[in-house]
């Protein structure tokens, strides 16, 4: 690893003047812009990076962002979805030379911690991940807080001015609806994996905003909820098909029991869409492959966390003002008909 005393001799100034080059300081040492240019193009070809610890002491950041997640890790480790958030969010930090601390969420099961989970001086921001509850009491802290924060979920309708980056999950339940409309469909029901969630909870508000929109009745007897695993919406789905009055189309939202309710319609030779309309939304590309005729939702988790810690970024280096709110687009495609590929 070159050091600044080798990128000194080489460009033929002082060590103090790279320095200065290095950290972006022409307040305290002058140089030119043709020597500035030289010592970065040596740096470069000597293939220098700054030490994170040195960089973080002479600039007062410790260059490394903090993340946690809404639930226990082994929960968050059965959801590909994770992966490619985390992904992400990596590709980003790498691109600011930022490093990750992971820190475990010690009351997990959609609760969020308090700021206190990481130590004064250790992060300059921190990314909060997951479905969160409505109810969550950590939020207020959070509001609170000093440190620049970015929840990658939807934050409480009491909570507005959270910094915040998420699916449209309003728009991808309009969407849905418009969809199914489109095709022929009157009658409609949604499938969530709870309502103690903002995320859901902003899915169902979309969900009766469409069907207002559309002239369409209401029944909240065919919203369900189903949890969040694929043995709970093969369960699903024997409830449903034994039901005499059912919707012919449904909005299914909850990503893994999408899975078992596919596994049901194939077994019980149900046909999409002329037996039931279905819209699904997919933790994964492809997930619904094995149903031809199925609308897939499909969100980008690579993009959501990208996104998110970019615009952490942008707080933490003062580019952005807070409050940050933003929807990412949820693009919907018909399996079996690549080329259909409808845009929200």
């Amino acid at each position: 690893m070159p050091t600044i005393r080798e990128i000194a001799c080489k460009a033929g100034v002082s060590h103090t003047v790279v320095s200065a080059i290095l950290r972006g300081d022409n307040e305290r040492v002058r140089y030119s812009e043709k020597t500035k240019r030289r010592v970065m193009r040596i740096a470069q070809q000597l293939g220098y990076r700054p030490h994170r610890s040195a960089r973080g002491l002479a600039e007062r950041r410790t260059f490394t962002v903090g993340i946690c997640f809404a639930w226990a890790m082994a929960e968050v480790a059965r959801h590909p979805a994770m992966a490619f958030v985390m992904a992400g969010v990596s590709e980003v930090l790498g691109q600011y030379d930022y490093g990750l601390l992971l820190r475990v969420n010690p009351s997990s099961e959609g609760f969020l911690p308090t700021p206190h989970l990481f130590h004064a001086n250790e992060v300059d921001g921190v990314l909060l991940v997951g479905a969160i509850r409505h109810d969550d009491p950590s939020l207020a802290l959070w509001r609170k807080s000093s440190l620049p924060m970015v929840l990658v979920s939807t934050p409480p309708e009491h909570l507005p001015d959270l910094n915040s980056v998420d699916l449209d999950n309003f728009g991808m339940a309009v969407q849905a609806v418009r969809y199914l409309a489109q095709r022929g469909y009157r009658r409609f029901g949604l499938v969530l994996p709870g309502l103690d969630y903002t995320c859901h909870r902003e899915n169902l508000q979309g969900f009766e905003h469409a069907l207002s929109e559309l002239g369409f009745p209401f029944h909240p007897s065919w919203v369900w909820t189903v949890g969040y695993t694929a043995d709970e919406g093969y369960e699903f789905a024997r409830r449903f098909f034994a039901l005499k009055n059912r919707p012919e189309a449904l909005v299914f939202l909850a990503e893994m029991a999408a899975i078992g309710f596919a596994r049901a319609l194939i077994e019980h030779r149900v046909r999409v869409p002329d037996d039931l309309g279905l819209v699904v939304k997919e933790k994964f590309a492809g997930q619904m492959k094995c149903l031809p005729g199925v609308a897939a939702l499909e969100p980008s988790y690579f993009q959501l966390g990208a996104v998110a810690a970019e615009r952490l970024m942008g707080l933490i280096q003062k580019r952005l003002e807070p409050p940050v709110r933003e929807r990412l687009p949820v693009p919907l495609r018909v399996e079996g008909q690549t080329q259909e590929v409808i845009r929200p």
